[in-house]
């Protein structure tokens, strides 16, 4: 198929599976499309033409898209406000499974994620009023092996309200790190609805954090990945099959769309400080000029003078640092309550509140997409520490972070 065939063919994918936020006002109305969508994709196998051919599974094996093309269809996505396809168990479960799991492990959850069957939370954080101090713990006992404590759970957010009926949107996987007994952290794989497993949604976070109790819950070996220690936590700041397991971000679409808006605003409604404001703004819409030059260099093929492909993290990088002075100029133009909530897209009870009264929400669901970055700064997945690990030589042998402690 060539390329202008494969654009008519995503465009009228999108345009047959998602009606589009501006028909879909109701809260329930856009989770159901939301889940009707990712069903769509899971039985189109249009979820994972990243994936590595070997870790495909049967339903997707038979594609296999260029950078250039997966890019376009993040571009699309992005243009039709479709929900984010980059969901956690695609950019981190996928990727640490394909890597440290077990082939049992492999042959389980990757054809579920592919199909999106299930959607995962991390609870990689202890949570703050916690009754204890202690982490969560991972002790064996002559009847198993169990786990015991509490913790704050990052979830994709996909939920536009936890007062809706549970559905498949709803995390049905966790990702759970605990200390065993030799004082070494592990990843245990759960079903949330695992006996002793209490899932309860933070209040006002709306669908993207969730507090859990681990009341003695029964771990399988078979769910405990074999990393373990400083490599694990290494494996999961950075898996090493991300840049080919994850979907390229399309992110200077949102960020020129914010611009374009902002420029809008600051245009129709002038004060004291428009002037400083509007160089501010051309000095943001050259930065992104220059992210849309990386990215351009990030899908060009390899050549003699540029043999060495960009990594995936730069354009994360430049994408966060663009957003956040995107940000600084929004709190500096419009005021606190003019910023978009980008934990949420449209709420039936609070939302994004504009200085003019607007709140349709566009503009929060650009951010939601373009930012959706920064969400990994709550776990230390800085794009810099990526970069600044792979200058170094850091972290590409899982064993070698294990060494020093060993030495000493």
């Amino acid at each position: 198929m060539n390329e202008s065939d494969w654009q008519h063919q995503a465009q009228a994918f999108i345009a047959d599976h998602w009606p589009g936020p501006e028909r879909l006002a109701h809260p329930s109305a856009y989770q159901l499309a939301s889940a009707r969508w990712y069903e769509a994709l899971g039985v189109a196998g249009w979820s994972t033409p990243h994936w590595p051919a070997q870790s495909s599974g049967a339903a997707t094996s038979q594609l296999s898209w260029p950078k250039q093309r997966l890019y376009q269809w993040q571009m699309f996505c992005h243009q039709a406000r479709t929900p984010p396809i980059n969901t956690l168990a695609m950019s981190l479960i996928a990727p640490l499974v394909m890597t440290h799991g077990s082939e049992h492990q492999r042959e389980v959850l990757l054809p579920e994620i592919a199909a999106f069957d299930a959607h995962w939370c991390l609870g990689l954080l202890e949570p703050v009023n916690a009754p204890t101090a202690q982490p969560t713990r991972l002790h064996e006992t002559p009847a198993g092996t169990y786990l015991q404590g509490e913790k704050r759970a990052l979830a994709d957010g996909l939920l536009m309200s936890t007062e809706l009926p549970k559905d498949g949107l709803w995390p049905s996987r966790m990702l759970c790190i605990a200390l065993d007994e030799a004082q070494q952290w592990r990843a245990c794989l759960l079903p949330a609805d695992r006996r002793g497993i209490k899932l309860r949604p933070v209040a006002n976070a709306r669908g993207r954090w969730f507090h859990v109790v681990l009341d003695e819950v029964s771990v399988a070996p078979d769910e405990i990945l074999s990393l373990s220690g400083d490599a694990l936590l290494a494996a999961l700041a950075q898996p090493e099959t991300l840049s080919q397991s994850m979907l390229p971000e399309a992110s200077s679409f949102g960020l020129a769309e914010q611009l374009r808006l902002l420029r809008r605003e600051l245009t129709a409604t002038k004060h004291e400080d428009t002037d400083t404001l509007l160089t501010q703004l051309y000095e943001a819409e050259v930065a992104l000029q220059s992210l849309r030059a990386l990215e351009s260099r990030a899908l060009a093929p390899a050549t003699p003078p540029l043999a060495t492909p960009l990594p995936m993290p730069m354009l994360s990088l430049k994408a966060q640092e663009l957003g956040q002075q995107i940000g600084a100029l929004q709190l500096a133009s419009f005021g606190y309550y003019a910023l978009p909530d980008a934990s949420a897209l449209r709420e039936h009870n609070e939302g994004p509140i504009h200085p003019r009264g607007d709140a349709s929400g566009e503009t929060a669901m650009l951010t939601s997409q373009a930012l959706s970055a920064l969400a990994t700064s709550h776990y230390g997945w800085n794009p810099r520490d990526i970069l600044a690990r792979q200058w170094l030589g850091l972290g590409e042998n899982p064993q070698a972070a294990e060494e020093p402690s060993r030495q000493s």
